[in-house]
């Protein structure tokens, strides 16, 4: 990790023993992001960075091939995620604007199996959210008419793409499995694939 700036270096010492922890220390872990997500001074230009780059989904601020990894997203007005896993532990944390978090959990009642929301958190700056699987299923994005879009940093504790995980349609109750490689939707509004 010697290539890495020194905020960023600092967030990843500052998880090292709470992320090695059986179960991760998720408070922690979203502590330390905060502390980040504070430093406007080095965050404004990777926020500047992304806002000039149309179309642009995010921005690695460190991705490697396995372990703890860090991105900084921004979705468009009204742009909510659909609802989905990681299959690894994840921190939300807001530099600007606020980001609706809401969980949800998956019932099985009999022949029916459904999700349901659990848990709604408008994201503002020195707020997070951490989940653990397997109670990790979620989305996140912008409401229009709820304050500015966010920029949010997202800390997940490896390359969710490894890993087998779930996305849901809550319009249509439609569910799919996301197969390692598939990076999922990005937009609620972005059609399921069959």
């Amino acid at each position: 990790m010697n290539d890495l700036d020194a905020p960023v270096r600092a967030l990843f010492d500052g998880i090292a023993a709470p992320a090695a922890k059986g179960p991760p220390d998720l408070s922690s872990i979203g502590a330390e992001l905060l502390k980040l997500a504070g430093d406007l001074d080095y965050l404004l230009p990777w926020v500047e960075r992304l806002g000039a780059e149309p179309g642009a989904k995010g921005l690695p601020l460190h991705a490697p091939a396995v372990g703890p990894r860090l991105v900084l997203v921004h979705r468009p007005e009204g742009g909510m995620g659909p609802i989905h896993d990681h299959g690894t532990w994840v921190a939300i944390a807001s530099i600007s604007g606020l980001e609706t978090h809401r969980r949800y959990r998956w019932v099985a009642k009999g022949m029916d199996t459904r999700i349901e929301l659990v848990e709604a958190l408008e994201l503002g700056q020195t707020q997070s959210a951490t989940l653990l699987p397997p109670d990790d299923i979620h989305a996140h994005g912008h409401v229009t008419g709820r304050g500015d879009p966010a920029y949010i940093l997202i800390l997940t504790g490896d390359d969710q793409t490894r890993f087998t995980r779930n996305e849901w349609d809550l319009a249509t109750g439609r569910h799919r499995i996301l197969h390692p490689g598939d990076p999922g939707r990005w937009l609620v509004t972005e059609p399921m694939p069959d």
